[in-house]
């Protein structure tokens, strides 16, 4: 299991993955390249990391705020059969079931991005307690009391509203992160930055359209990054071996940890191949992946490692 990222309202994001996270994506697919090394190279490859998982994510928490907006219509109903009921429970306020920037995606537009969610996320789609349990965490809040003042809203307080849910609900709701590791053991690594690119978009207004998403990648250079890392890597696997065993002392290259390997090859593929890098930022990001990926002398180890390769070898360009 690969840690969280953390959550940081002050990041904006252009897309669902930046630099770092295409770097985590990589390292995964590598790990999963790496243990399946007894099946034939086809079915390796069938087993990696599919990005498109992340789109699928995307539009998974949209289905679950509209469902749990759902979920209020029936909650207040119930609330009104009570034997007692206040003068709330029977003038309750359907702001969030009447919430403007959701029904955008209610029409039939978006009716094929929701089908194929139904076909990966069938635990959810039949744990119809968490819309409950989300609903009363919500309904708990102060910026719900705040929201249901009044019943007249508009599309700007709606989406103010949803966004309040996404920062102050979903991230740290442990009972929905538990189901979604059960149902994809990546979504828990990609959960908090898939919100934050969620949030943006409410934040920018961007158009209907914008959130028909097909790519996680910020433009092409960055899904070609994907690429390459990744199969340059493999290419160049026990090129790398000789030179990490070379500038690892008193180090057996199977006593390395598996991460640290992947991410001192992957930092070797770009010192060598991604010239329009520069190495001290390259060198800093795996450093960082490493101190929440690996173990604790994991960053030491990675940051001597690489450091004596890059003054030792005469092909590292130098910046």
């Amino acid at each position: 299991m690969f840690p969280a990222i953390c959550y940081c309202s002050s990041i904006k994001h252009k897309s669902m993955l930046n630099r770092r996270q295409i770097r985590l994506k990589v390292m995964q697919s590598l790990y999963s390249y790496y243990c399946l090394s007894n099946l034939k190279e086809k079915e390796r490859k069938e087993h990696l990391f599919d990005v498109s998982q992340l789109i699928s994510l995307f539009y998974l928490l949209i289905k679950i705020l509209i469902r749990t907006s759902n979920f209020s219509k029936d909650f207040h109903a119930s609330n009104k059969k009570k034997f007692f009921p206040t003068e709330k429970d029977l003038n309750p306020n359907y702001n969030f079931f009447e919430n403007k920037f959701l029904k955008i995606f209610k029409n039939d537009d978006f009716n094929n991005y929701f089908e194929e969610i139904n076909e990966i996320s069938e635990k959810l789609n039949s744990n119809h307690d968490l819309d409950r349990k989300i609903f009363i965490e919500i309904y708990k809040s102060e910026f719900y009391f705040n929201y249901t003042k009044s019943n007249k809203t508009t599309y700007k307080t709606d989406a103010n509203f949803i966004i309040q849910v996404l920062k102050n609900i979903f991230p740290q709701y442990s009972f929905l992160k538990e189901l979604l590791f059960e149902e994809n053991v990546y979504w828990i690594d990609d959960y908090e930055a898939v919100i934050i690119f969620l949030i943006n978009k409410i934040k920018n207004n961007d158009k209907v359209e914008s959130f028909k998403i097909s790519t996680p990648f910020k433009n092409s250079d960055d899904k070609s990054y994907f690429t390459f890392l990744f199969e340059k890597t493999i290419e160049k696997n026990k090129d790398f071996d000789k030179i990490i065993e070379k500038n690892s002392a008193n180090w057996d290259l199977e006593r390395i940890a598996s991460i640290d390997m992947i991410l001192l090859k992957m930092g070797l593929t770009e010192f060598f191949y991604l010239e329009d890098l520069p190495y001290k930022v390259t060198l800093n990001e795996y450093i960082e992946i490493s101190k929440s990926y690996s173990t604790k002398k994991s960053s030491k180890f990675i940051n001597g490692v690489l450091d004596n390769i890059l003054i030792s070898s005469d092909e590292i360009r130098k910046k």
